[in-house]
């Protein structure tokens, strides 16, 4: 911008009957400054204050869109000014306040502020908390009321005790560690005049700053039945608590909990545990029973963000209904214990000690996070509530087996999940989605160009299964959109009437079962055999790759590679535009069998 010269004389320009100053101005002289701008102050209210009252001042800029000024007094004893333009009145007299626009200290503008001399209190009154009881690690700010109401309201603080708690001019209190200590406020016009507050300090595993005021937290620290409440008449909603001390990329923390009464009868209430920095930015872990009024036989899990504005990938993918041995969990007369560990981009869920769900993502890659439980539409009692940040003992947790396993069974009366490479599938009279293992969460999640590979045998097909495809089927769910799969057989096809064990690539809707013709977006089978049986061991081998963002599919079985001739259209491939992640799953389409030498592997080129 072109700067001009500007005479600035010594005049006011007043604005409101308040004074409005230009760049430069100084009462009784003349000066010659070169600049572009002009600043003005404007007084909300009258510029006579008394002792300890406040008045606001706002600046007005022109000539540029950078409008930041700071803030200055003539006299700090007289009036203070804070960074926002607010005067306070600290004693008798007059003082000049003025704003220097940041980006020319030549610019600036003064006004003129006249403190009064108020009335002396005859009583200090303290309002900030009615609780005696406070929490090491948090603040608690306190304010002076007088009477009568138009005394001033300096007061000078004090603590009586600085290791358990400090105080400072302003009225902040920070509580430092567990004891008893008394908070004193002494009016500045009259020594003998002041007031007092007790608190007892002590050290709690929960914040009362922050989460839901309806959480009882007055008995988190207490020697024996330490407990945390929602009480029965808390109205429905969402209810958090945050674990105390703790921001950090890497802690565990678990507690206990008992459902004492149900809010409402929609289908995601429930206990939660989870991760986040506020309460418009977490990501927590649902453990939501069957309760009356649902119509549905399941506990259930789900992983869900804060905000809920939409129902987003991961609480699509995470909902597990009843599977993994969840419909076992006891809530209703026992207590059940939830856990989390956070390893950076790993956050691993458990129930009763048993690893439940696994999220790798980069939500908070290097963003410390404070550990966070909460009830949703549930009454609710937790108790033996433990965290752990020694590194240490979390790498130890970590080398746990449980820590460890990729896949879980959906159904262990029919699905023997033995480790990540060894399974087997006992019943032919249900569908695949419903006699697998599943990736637990993220653990078996594909990325890039990827191989699959494991041994199939000692297959038996439903002989009275004949519509769609029998055999056994490994799967790919696909990570952002979680209704889509991809899918790759061995065994029967009813679309076919060779009656030949056949190859089979489809794309289908997983809310449908696989048989369904409608849930079909595209199929490729083998028209010729690829085993005379399926009693005997065969290798199969699955693989994608990626170029020019156009993924291809390709599938061999004992090292030949299928020819996939028979098509739902001649417009079907074994291509996809899709390139993004999968989770593996596999299972018996109306077959049992045995799979073994389970391995996946991936990458990013």
């Amino acid at each position: 911008m072109k700067k001009r010269k500007i005479l600035l004389l010594c005049s006011a320009i007043f604005l409101g009957g308040l004074p409005l100053t230009s760049c430069g101005e100084a009462p009784s002289t003349t000066s010659e400054v070169e600049s572009p701008y002009k600043i003005g102050i404007t007084a909300i209210g009258s510029t006579t204050i008394k002792v300890s009252n406040t008045i606001q001042l706002r600046s007005s800029v022109s000539g540029t869109t950078q409008k930041d000024v700071t803030w200055t007094s003539s006299n700090e004893n007289i009036a203070s000014v804070s960074k926002n333009g607010l005067v306070k009145g600290l004693s008798q007299g007059e003082v000049t306040i003025t704003a220097t626009l940041n980006i020319d200290s030549n610019c600036k503008a003064s006004i003129k502020i006249i403190v009064e001399q108020a009335l002396t209190p005859s009583k200090i009154i303290i309002n900030g908390s009615d609780s005696e009881i406070q929490w090491v690690g948090e603040d608690l700010l306190l304010t002076v009321d007088t009477e009568p109401s138009e005394a001033s309201k300096l007061v000078t603080w004090s603590s009586s005790n600085e290791q358990v708690a400090s105080v400072n001019q302003e009225g902040l209190v920070s509580f430092l560690s567990k004891g008893e200590v008394t908070i004193k406020a002494i009016s500045k016009e009259d020594n003998n005049i002041f007031s007092s507050v007790h608190y007892n300090v002590k050290q709690g595993i929960f914040r009362s700053d922050l989460g839901s005021p309806y959480w009882d937290l007055s008995h988190q620290a207490d020697d024996t039945n330490a407990k945390i409440l929602i009480n029965q008449d808390t109205p429905a909603g969402y209810h958090s608590a945050y674990f105390s001390h703790v921001l950090s990329t890497k802690y565990y923390v678990e507690f206990d909990f008992k459902i004492t009464k149900q809010l409402s009868n929609w289908v995601w209430q429930g206990v939660g545990i989870g991760s986040g920095l506020s309460e418009s930015d977490t990501r927590y872990f649902l453990f939501s029973p069957k309760v009356e009024g649902q119509g549905n036989g399941f506990n259930k899990t789900i992983v869900k963000d804060l905000p809920n504005e939409s129902w987003p990938a991961i609480t699509t993918r995470s909902q597990v209904w009843g599977e993994n041995g969840l419909n076992e969990v006891r809530w209703e007369s026992n207590t059940v214990k939830l856990g989390m560990l956070r390893n950076g981009n790993e956050h691993y869920y458990l129930i009763n000690d048993r690893v439940m769900w696994y999220d790798n993502s980069t939500k908070y890659e290097d963003v410390p996070t404070m550990p966070i439980l909460c009830a949703i539409d549930v009454a609710c009692e937790v108790s033996n509530y433990t965290v752990i940040t020694d590194e240490n003992e979390i790498n130890q947790k970590l080398n746990n087996n449980e820590y460890k396993k990729s896949f879980y069974s959906c159904n262990s009366e029919i699905v023997n999940y033995n480790d990540d490479s060894d399974f087997s599938f006992n019943a032919n009279t249900v569908l695949s989605k419903d006699h697998k293992v599943r990736s637990l969460g993220d653990k078996a999640k594909l990325v890039g160009d990827f191989e699959v590979e494991f041994d199939v045998s000692d297959l038996v097909l439903n002989k009275a299964h004949t519509s769609g495809f029998t055999g056994m089927t490994c799967n790919f769910s696909r990570y952002d959109q979680a209704d889509t799969c991809e899918s790759f057989m061995i065994g029967k096809s009813a679309l076919q009437t060779n009656d030949l064990y056949v190859g089979r690539y489809a794309s289908w809707n997983y809310q449908r079962s696989m048989d369904d013709p409608d849930s079909m977006y595209s199929y490729l089978e083998t028209s010729a055999s690829v085993a005379s049986d399926l009693e005997t061991t065969h290798h199969i081998k699955i693989t994608r790759t990626i170029k020019d963002n156009i993924a291809t599919f390709k599938m061999f079985i004992d090292n030949k590679e299928c020819e996939f001739d028979f098509k739902s259209s001649t417009n079907a491939t074994m291509t996809s535009r899709y390139t993004g992640a999968y989770l593996i799953w596999v299972g018996g389409e109306y077959t049992s069998g045995v799979i073994k030498n389970f391995v996946f592997n991936s990458s990013i080129k």
